[in-house]
């Protein structure tokens, strides 16, 4: 759906309105980021297993707001358990990593071997045997895997409630790329989101061939496509303020011209990355599959840029693609997309970053008093 679209349906309004859920005493630390958590757990003044609990009574509150708890949010049985477990390894001075006790929630159709079910292509969600890669690779790295989100939450882009960790349920969610699911959501959120470099096919047992982070900055992405990836992020090189002195980057026109109001946003955040040193390159539309990969490579270009849409990650699902808070347009966040080459996935998180440090647009946004009634939509 486009955004004149959405617009013209009123999509807009529940993002003005306020929460009718109580507001917890911690609710600005919930909001805060991964950064002060983890520095109010080092200095001994929060637990993993104190901010899952509010992480919990968030999810509760807010899915039972006027009617029976919803079920498209599963929560994990174990989660306080795990994080419980997290706070005893930081006790014994162990610190696994930047995640280390904070609560993250993962999209249904990835595989976690416990309590909680999976549902892939099977017309029934089942339990699954054992972790998929993700789901082990963010158990090594420390996260409390707090719960699970259904399909239709995610990939319902035309409604823009429909992210986990924009809601406010957690600080940070794991999506799978279909549908354009991971970067087209968290654009109408107000998130950034990363879809990585993507293998071909789905792994085994219908794991998805792509699962990439959402989150509320770069640096929070960043750490976990790390953990989830195993790629090592150092600081000077990937969060660098002057990560887009010197590039050079296409303009992909062929994204534009769906709703002028983003189109105005766009062309501000064109100026900043100029501004930020940046060469900017107007391109010819990307000629059908592979077009963008090949148009990166015909004129040396490290990225692309355009509004986040719809469809572009379905087109090119190889690529590694970026959305970056770049303004409002009617009350819904509008997106900056950075793609590049295939396995060019940190000097794109380098380039975003510095885009993010320069315009600070993303806001916290009000808990909508709608949301339970969103997330129920069919």
């Amino acid at each position: 759906m486009q955004r004149s679209q959405m617009l013209r349906g009123g999509a807009s309004r529940p993002v003005l309105n306020r929460a009718t859920a109580p507001a917890s005493p911690m609710a600005h630390l919930l909001d805060a980021g991964v950064l002060p958590q983890q520095q109010m757990m080092q200095a001994g003044k929060l637990s993993s297993h104190a901010l899952t609990s509010q992480y919990l009574a968030r999810i509760r509150s807010l899915c039972s707001i006027g009617a029976r708890a919803y079920a498209g949010i599963e929560i994990n049985p174990d989660a306080l358990k795990i994080a419980l477990e997290m706070d005893r390894e930081r006790q014994g001075h162990k610190v696994r990593g930047p995640l280390h006790g904070i609560p993250v929630v993962l999209r249904d159709n990835i595989a976690t071997g416990d309590r909680m079910k999976t549902r892939t292509q099977s017309p029934l969600a089942t339990h699954a045997g054992c972790d998929s890669f993700v789901a082990a690779r963010l158990r090594a790295a420390g996260a409390v895997i707090i719960g699970k989100s259904n399909l239709r939450q995610w990939a319902a882009v035309s409604v823009p409630h429909a992210s986990a960790s924009w809601a406010g349920l957690t600080i940070l969610a794991v999506d799978s790329a279909a549908d354009g699911s991971i970067v087209a959501p968290a654009s109408n959120c107000g998130l950034v989101a990363i879809k990585p470099t993507g293998r071909a096919a789905a792994g085994q047992g219908g794991e998805p061939a792509t699962a990439g982070p959402m989150a509320p900055s770069v640096r929070e992405a960043a750490w976990l496509f790390a953990a989830l990836s195993g790629e090592c992020l150092a600081d000077g090189m990937v969060f660098d303020a002057a990560g887009l002195h010197g590039r050079r980057i296409g303009v992909a026109r062929h994204l534009f011209g769906q709703c002028a109001g983003t189109d105005a946003v766009i062309g501000q955040a064109l100026l900043v990355l100029r501004e930020q040193g940046a060469e900017l390159i107007e391109t010819p539309p990307a000629p059908g599959p592979g077009g963008i990969a090949a148009l990166l490579c015909s004129h040396e270009l490290d990225a692309l840029v355009g509004p986040t849409c719809h469809g572009v990650a379905q087109a090119q699902c190889a690529l590694p693609q970026i959305t970056v808070p770049a303004g409002v347009v009617g009350g819904l966040p509008v997106g900056l997309s950075f793609i590049g080459a295939a396995h060019g996935d940190l000097p794109l998180i380098a380039m975003a970053y510095a885009y993010e440090q320069a315009t600070l647009h993303r806001r916290t946004p009000a808990l909508p008093s709608s949301i339970t009634q969103a997330l129920r939509l069919p």
